[in-house]
């Protein structure tokens, strides 16, 4: 969906998640591994927690939230 990610909001992603669809700057087999395995994460994080974790954004902010922080250690524990 590279229209997606041409909006202000979503031009900072290569990946995006919404529950339980991935949405991706670029085709699939253009998606490195990493950016697959961080946005699952998501996915999963969203089934166990549907609520707090979208949330989470809006008062705990991106960099630091725990969410992005678990994602991007499960991107460095499966390398």
């Amino acid at each position: 969906m590279p229209w997606l990610f041409r909006l202000p909001w979503f031009s900072r992603f290569d990946g995006y998640t919404m529950w339980d669809l991935i949405l991706l700057r670029a085709p699939l087999e253009r998606a490195s591994a990493d950016l697959i395995c961080h946005e699952l994460c998501h996915v999963w994080q969203m089934q166990h927690k549907p609520i707090s974790m979208p949330l989470s954004y809006l008062y705990r902010g991106y960099a630091s939230n725990p969410y992005e922080v678990e994602a991007r250690r499960s991107v460095d524990l499966t390398r």
